[in-house]
């Protein structure tokens, strides 16, 4: 059984379309943005990279800080802002992995060079370390979100 407080009053429905999507397309260009920095600056997750993705993170919290009002007025708004980030960023990162160990698999002795970059240079902590920390976290915040029947105040 549903109560008043569980749901927002009419006259404050937000359209999530046009309050998520300019997120989604914002990210997304800042990540391919980053992803091309890593490329183009020899495939190694840098410094660099690190503060450019840090200034995304920011970005992120900046929107989140500015548009939580209307974001507690979108059904589970707060937690699909972070998993929209989440698949964003860890895609952007675990794609670029993926093709450049792919890149690297296809030469002589492939296998053991793919191996080597994934797991004993930084594309290990850009992708699996903070897929799983970031992952755990939308997932504590998702089941959060689940026992709230979807609205965060």
């Amino acid at each position: 059984m549903s109560t008043l407080s569980e749901v927002p009053p009419a006259s404050t429905a937000v359209n999530a379309r046009s309050l998520l999507l300019p997120y989604t397309l914002t990210l997304i260009a800042a990540m391919a943005v980053v992803q091309a920095v890593i490329a183009l600056t020899g495939g190694e997750v840098t410094v660099l990279a690190g503060a450019l993705t840090a200034l995304v993170g920011l970005g992120i919290a900046i929107w989140l800080w500015r548009s939580y009002r209307s974001l507690t007025h979108v059904r589970f708004g707060v937690a699909v802002a972070h998993a929209i980030a989440f698949a964003t960023v860890t895609t952007s990162f675990n794609a670029h992995a993926v093709l450049r160990a792919m890149a690297l698999g296809s030469g002589e002795g492939g296998l053991e060079a793919a191996a080597q970059e994934l797991l004993a240079t930084s594309w290990f902590g850009a992708t699996l370390v903070m897929s799983a920390t970031w992952g755990l976290g939308l997932l504590v915040h998702l089941t959060g979100s689940v026992l709230g029947r979807g609205w965060e105040h």
